[in-house]
């Protein structure tokens, strides 16, 4: 009995941990758009403000783990910048 219930301890602590991290990934994918987004031809003087603006939230996001505000932020960024979110 204490075997199984030390199991599951584990398990949950695991999903808990794997669910943080994945988190912290789609952020980290949105940043890496973000940056791609840079190469873009012919960027103009207020796009390349608006993904700036939208770098500096996205990274301020991503400190506090907040993947839902990192998202938000580079999807503004891309949208004001006239640039599609893949």
């Amino acid at each position: 009995m204490t075997h199984r219930v030390l199991t599951i301890a584990a398990l949950s602590l695991l999903v808990t941990f794997a669910a943080a991290g994945a988190a912290k990934a789609d952020c980290e994918g949105d940043l890496f758009q973000l940056e791609n987004a840079y190469k873009a031809p012919n960027l103009s003087a207020d796009a390349k403000a608006a993904l700036d603006a939208a770098r500096t939230k996205a990274l301020a996001a991503l400190k506090k783990d907040d993947d839902a505000a990192c998202h938000k932020a580079v999807t503004e960024g891309l949208s004001k910048a006239g640039l599609p979110m893949n």
